[in-house]
């Protein structure tokens, strides 16, 4: 087997992969069975934090803190130490950049159209959870 593939995980695939299972779910299941591994930071901790409490998605607490562990205990955590402003439109954006220079990820998987649209930054592409399973798939 090849060198391990390093990844950044958008909030949104977290979200989705625990709220709504389908291709974001697949993604978290190779993380949880070390196939890849995820890198975060602690804002993208504090990010992913915020998000699973907002009430419109209804997630119990229970659950919210099921997804918090599993970043916790599934993800490698870096400091970036380069701030980054490529994105413009949603400059929140940039921290999964910075994460991903940091770590020297692979790749980052989201499905923001901000991210996506850049489709890489530097040596890092941007996928969607479907893209990536393809193209992991193909290893």
């Amino acid at each position: 087997m090849g060198p391990v593939t390093k990844v950044v995980i958008d909030t949104n695939i977290f979200v989705s992969g625990f709220g709504w299972n389908g291709k974001p779910e697949e993604v978290l299941k190779l993380i949880k069975d070390r196939q890849i591994v995820n890198y975060s930071s602690a804002e993208i901790f504090e990010e992913i934090s915020r998000v699973v409490s907002y009430p419109k998605l209804r997630f119990s607490e229970p659950l919210q803190i099921a997804i918090l562990e599993f970043v916790l205990f599934y993800s490698e955590f870096v400091a970036p130490q380069k701030r980054i402003f490529t994105v413009t439109e949603d400059p929140d954006d940039n921290k999964f950049l910075e994460c991903a220079m940091e770590a020297k990820a692979d790749y980052i998987i989201s499905g923001d159209p901000h991210l996506l649209d850049m489709k890489k930054s530097k040596t890092v592409k941007i996928v969607t959870a479907s893209e990536f399973l393809d193209i992991i798939s193909k290893k």
